[in-house]
């Protein structure tokens, strides 16, 4: 009795180690094949400027990634913020635009969200580069972890659906997880296939080294630089967060990366299989 005990809950295991991911795999494909509730197309054409401007070859892909990832993506509102649907559609919207390429459907390992009302306050001890500890306390808008959570400030999401700016919350964080998919966020994603990978470096670098550059110009605002590069002074900072940034830029204003770094775009084409220079025409 003990060995057939044994065996059966060895079938079991092995059965959901072996079809655990292809049932996974068939429930997620049958949720993003499912119709997009019409209220979730309202919210998105009514309250997302950049929608009305996609292709429909890339709706129809946004529809089916962004089902699932709403199905699969677990939010906590912060400082008493109550999250509701359509914050969850609009915000994983954002995301999803950016699994909207030709085989770039993300179907596992969708991070946690926290949402907040507002900027939020990160107080902590840091040590330097040289082990001296100090304390900082800093305003956030968003953060990325790499163990998998996504911190975002619902007022400035909001605005950013608005279109004010070059500017994407969501897009600059997801594109840290994108980045950190390999456990190591330094602005080379792991998703680079290895011809595009010695591309990537030298293209990457070289903007980067341009930016800082102009960044470290004495008497220079980060206004003036900005009418110089066209790009978000930070940027800068280091090389996970140029690729944030021009990840930003690429999705909502892929004219100005075009013209300050098109090199930088080519490569962000190449990456994304997308081309939304093209959608604003």
């Amino acid at each position: 009795m003990a060995l057939f005990w044994l065996f059966v809950v060895t079938v079991v295991v092995v059965s959901v180690l072996v079809f655990g991911p292809v049932w996974r795999y068939r429930r997620r494909r049958a949720e993003a094949t499912k119709p997009l509730p019409a209220t979730w197309q309202q919210w998105l054409s009514d309250r997302w400027w950049l929608y009305p401007y996609l292709p429909e070859t890339v709706r129809v892909a946004l529809h089916r990634q962004l089902q699932v990832m709403v199905a699969h993506t677990d939010f906590y509102g912060c400082n008493g913020l109550a999250v509701t649907e359509p914050m969850k559609v609009l915000t994983l919207a954002q995301a999803a635009l950016m699994n909207t390429g030709r085989g770039r459907m993300q179907w596992s390992g969708f991070p946690v969200v926290l949402l907040y009302p507002d900027a939020f306050v990160r107080e902590g001890e840091v040590v330097n580069e040289l082990g001296v500890v100090s304390y900082e306390r800093h305003e956030l808008l968003g953060e990325s972890w790499e163990q998998g959570k996504v911190v975002l400030s619902w007022s400035d999401i909001e605005q950013d659906l608005r279109g004010h700016d070059s500017h994407c919350l969501v897009i600059h964080e997801y594109a840290h997880q994108l980045d950190g998919r390999d456990g190591v966020m330094n602005g080379t994603p792991p998703l680079l296939d290895q011809v595009q990978l010695g591309d990537w470096a030298k293209v990457m670098q070289s903007a980067y080294d341009h930016l800082c550059a102009a960044l470290s110009r004495p008497g220079l605002t980060q206004g003036e630089v900005l009418s110089q590069v066209s790009i978000d002074p930070y940027a800068g900072t280091n090389p996970e967060e140029f690729f944030a940034v021009i990840s930003e830029v690429f999705f909502t204003d892929p004219e100005t990366l075009v013209s300050a770094y098109p090199a930088v775009y080519e490569q962000l084409r190449r990456f994304y299989r997308l081309d939304p220079a093209g959608w604003f025409v």
